[in-house]
Parts: C-alpha cells; structure tokens; sequence
C-alpha cells in the first residue's frame, strides 16, 4: 500500500492499519486471524468499514470532512501526476441514446462540480449489503459505505487489483447536485 501525503498532516499508524484491514492487504484479512474466523458469517477476505480500526476510522472520516474538497480534487484532477493536460472539466454521457444526435451529456468544470458534490453531502455513511459473489451477507447484516459528496469509496476487489481502495461518482450522481 502507498500513502500519499497530499499536503495533510502525517498519516497515523491507525490510519494505515483501517486502509490496510479495508482494502484487504495480506496479513490484514480475517482469514489470516483463525480466531476471528471462528464468528464470522460474512467475507473473511476484509473487513468492512465498520470493523476496521475505529481510531484510524475516526482519523479517515475526519479527514475526509475537513478537507472534502481538496481530496474531490485530487481524485477527479490529480490522480494522475504525469497527465499533461490538468482535466478543468468533466463530460458525462447520462444515459443511453438512440442516436449520436440525441445524447444528453452533463459537463461541468472541476469547480463547479466540487462546489456541488460539497453542497450536495458532506461525509456519511449509507448501508448497503452483498447480495452476490462467493461471500453473500447473511439476511440480517448489513454494512457501512462511506462517501463524501457524490463520491463513494470503496475497495477494488476485482481480480486484477483486489487490494486496491476506489474511489466512483455515485450512479446519477448528475440528477442528484443540480
């Protein structure tokens, strides 16, 4: 796992160890705890944001509300350092068309779009549950999902980078802010 410091302060070892038991990273798994797999009854690849570590919990959601709209600019301007072109706009195909004539695309410039995503939710957590895959909850759980704005965080678990924590705009998230 790399930890970028992106002009904050430095990240404490909580911090790093809720990122790590999120996302999965080995030896930060339940499976690699017997004892924690005794009780377990939902995915023992990771933890969910409710079962990491509540002092790098806390540090995260903190983070993530005090500097809402550094970070959405990071993720939607910075995330690639050797990008040429800094994006000053985003484009969104809404839906889907019949025709090229008649798309209907949002576009926004960076700023106006942070500004809304911020106006639109600051920090929160909103339920969800796994209803597919190899480990599907049990009926009665459910689990956190964080997100800041019309972002929502969550960790990769695909294949190729199963590791990795991501970071999507939340499904019409263009109907929701204007």
């Amino acid at each position: 796992m790399m930890i970028v410091n992106a002009g904050f302060s430095v990240v404490p070892e909580s911090a790093i160890l809720a990122l790590r038991q999120f996302c999965g990273d080995p030896d930060f798994r339940p499976m690699d705890d017997p004892a924690t797999l005794l009780n377990r009854s939902v995915d023992p690849r990771r933890y969910f944001w409710e079962e990491i570590d509540s002092d790098g919990r806390f540090y995260w959601q903190s983070l993530l509300s005090d500097y809402q709209d550094g970070i959405t600019r990071l993720l939607l301007q910075e995330a690639y350092p050797d990008d040429p072109f800094v994006p000053q706009f985003l484009l969104h195909k809404t839906r889907k068309a019949e025709s090229w004539l008649a798309t209907e695309v949002a576009i926004y410039a960076m700023d106006e779009l942070i500004r809304l995503s911020r106006n639109y939710a600051s920090f929160n957590i909103r339920p969800y549950r796994v209803n597919k895959g190899r480990f599907p909850d049990p009926p009665s759980v459910e689990h956190e999902a964080p997100r800041f704005g019309v972002v929502q965080m969550q960790r990769g678990g695909q294949r190729q980078h199963p590791h990795q924590l991501q970071f999507n705009l939340q499904v019409g998230y263009f109907y929701k802010i204007s």
